[in-house]
């Protein structure tokens, strides 16, 4: 009976620990996942690293943005979009996550969305959006 006590209390004990934010296991992972990208252009093997840091830290939005940067380019810009927004929404004046979210939009023809997005990254300091912004007049 204590041995049974004993081995659900160690096995709730590494839930928990496995549950936890661990933020440098995050960082470490978007550090090699962008290695994996400046190296050798492996978006595929970039994205593991990135999700991985998304388990490590739910909260960083460096991580959903890089992950949806590697999904953009792989052309998988509806799975690309849910990242770059779950990056504003833990970073509400992350520009460039806003003006991925325009370029993807652009990419779908949803160009009333693109120009929304595009707008909130210069409202949030993007720059140079200025020829991108009169096909929005």
């Amino acid at each position: 009976m204590k041995k049974s006590v004993f081995t659900i209390i160690i096995a709730l004990t590494l839930l928990f620990l496995a549950s936890c934010d661990h933020p440098e296991k995050a960082r470490n992972e978007i550090y090699a996942g962008t290695e994996q990208l400046m190296r050798y252009g492996d978006y595929q093997e970039a994205e593991k690293h990135f999700t991985k840091a998304i388990k490590y830290d739910k909260s960083n939005p460096d991580a959903y943005y890089n992950r949806g940067c590697c999904k953009a380019n792989m052309q998988r810009y509806q799975d690309a979009i849910v990242d770059f927004q779950k990056a504003v929404e833990l970073k509400p004046d992350f520009a460039d996550a806003y003006f991925n979210l325009g370029q993807m939009y652009f990419y779908i023809n949803d160009y009333d969305m693109m120009c929304y997005y595009y707008k909130m990254a210069q409202e949030n300091g993007r720059d140079n959006l200025e020829d991108l912004m009169r096909s929005c007049q």
